[in-house]
């Protein structure tokens, strides 16, 4: 069969290349008759070349689209448009919801005078909910609502599809071997629970550390101690001697980035054995690697069943909306959770469970990270690039993995004010002084997501803190 019917002009515009520009713009071809229903598109390696991009950030607008159902792939020919793609086009339709980043809410501090319209939230925390594909997100659903109503309650009694379901997930993804993994509303929910079971008094978090957790701690009247943080992660060697809860971000230390070391995580297990330990290992976006392999979670370093709780999310793989987290506690602390959970009516709603477990057994889940991940990447990309071509002093921190990175300020500003002078111009970031962390260590600089960024607010935002620090 011949790989094109009729040669496909693509004239797309590369003043503003990513993967959703890309795949806008070939939406609006189709909408305008330039490109047709059943025309094949060029290849993506073709494309990439013509456009002068990285062909996984064409690789990513073409799966976007196959998603949608504008594009569809035929095994050994290429890629075509679909019948029916040019009616949906003119309708309005697109491959994805309207982006955040021009529709963030206000913070409840800012200038109510100010236009909202330009407003781009790059506080870190949120994914481009846009990527994901609607269609395996529709039959998930549909498959949850058409289960039959149950009688128990979701905190009851196990699910044991959920449970298979993730022990999977966790296997194929993190290297996580379990059969016990409870569902929970959200990460707090097991910063909750484990401090109530353990049996200890102390907690130690990192410096700087998630702010909902130290107050989950606080709120359960543990002893907080602040540990350091280096290029290698938390400071082992500065956790003493006595027992306690170790909060740890160890595939991207929240907020700075830093990946926690494999000696590091070896000698954290054995701190966590040799003093009755427990360490609380929050994955929260682990999943979401750039050009480095995968670092083994803690939790399966062989011995460490024992003393290390792995805790998961939802909220950066797909959506914070949905409410849905996953703990693996420590072997010993396993009834204690179950009975504590069960008394304390901490679970997923049963309707999500089933939707979750439906996205990962038909490979949907795996399918998104895959092509999120690519798409991530790109946008790191692209703001790397615009800091290093308009700011290229700064230090650029946690590159490597996850969905946001921390930019380190020169001496003499204050991440407090440049985080005040971003937001009247519509850029609302995170300072990171604003974080809990030791006194009289504060680190000076910005938490920035690109999980929603464009070349355009990547440029926007490059352009602000030059002049923010000249």
């Amino acid at each position: 069969m011949a790989r094109h019917t009729r040669l496909v002009h693509l004239p797309l515009d590369t003043a503003d290349l990513s993967a959703r520009s890309i795949a806008s713009q070939l939406v609006a071809l189709i909408a305008a008759g330039q490109v047709g229903d059943g025309d094949w598109l060029p290849s993506t390696r073709a494309l990439a070349h013509d456009l002068g991009a990285s062909r996984t950030m064409v690789a990513a607008a073409y799966d976007e689209l196959v998603a949608a159902g504008f594009l569809e792939g035929v095994p050994g020919a290429g890629t075509r448009t679909t019948a029916g793609a040019t009616a949906a086009a003119r309708a309005g339709l697109s491959s994805r919801t309207p982006r955040l980043d021009d529709t963030a809410p206000a913070p409840a501090a800012h200038d109510a005078r100010r236009p909202t319209e330009n407003l781009v939230d790059l506080r870190p925390g949120s994914p481009d909910t846009g990527l994901i594909d609607m269609r395996a997100w529709t039959r998930a659903w549909r498959a949850a609502a058409a289960s039959r109503p149950t009688a128990v309650s979701p905190w009851e009694g196990p699910d044991d599809a959920f449970t298979a379901a993730m022990a999977h997930h966790l296997r194929i993804n993190r290297g996580v071997d379990t059969h016990t993994v409870f569902d929970i509303p959200g990460s707090t929910a097991a910063v909750q629970t484990l401090a109530a079971v353990s049996g200890l008094s102390r907690c130690y978090l990192e410096s700087p550390c998630y702010p909902a957790a130290a107050e989950e701690f606080t709120r359960a009247g543990l002893d907080t101690t602040f540990i350091p943080v280096d290029q290698d992660g938390l400071c082992v060697d500065e956790l003493g001697d006595e027992a306690g809860i170790v909060y740890t971000t160890p595939a991207h230390q929240y907020p700075l980035g830093h990946r926690l070391s494999v000696n590091r995580r070896a000698e954290l297990v054995a701190w966590a054995k040799r003093t009755g330990s427990i360490v609380i290992e929050d994955d929260y976006d682990g999943e979401f690697r750039y050009g480095v392999a995968p670092l083994p979670a803690i939790r399966s370093i062989p011995g460490a069943g024992a003393h290390v709780a792995y805790v998961g999310t939802a909220s950066k793989i797909l959506a914070s909306s949905l409410g849905a987290a996953w703990l693996v506690p420590p072997l010993p602390l396993c009834d204690a959770v179950q009975t504590y959970l069960h008394d304390h009516r901490i679970a997923v709603s049963t309707i999500t469970r089933i939707a979750l477990t439906e996205l990962i057994t038909a490979g949907d889940l795996q399918r998104h990270l895959a092509r999120s991940g690519r798409e991530y990447r790109c946008r790191r990309d692209i703001l790397i690039t615009e800091l290093e071509a308009r700011c290229p002093n700064l230090e650029v921190l946690g590159v490597q993995a996850g969905l946001h990175v921390a930019i380190l300020l020169p001496d003499g500003h204050r991440d407090r004010d440049i985080a005040q002078r971003l937001n009247a111009d519509g850029l609302i970031v995170a300072p990171l002084s604003a974080f809990p962390q030791r006194s009289g260590a504060e680190i000076n600089g910005l938490a920035v997501n690109f999980a929603r960024i464009n070349r355009a607010t990547a440029q926007r935002f490059a352009e602000a803190i030059a002049a923010a620090i000249k």
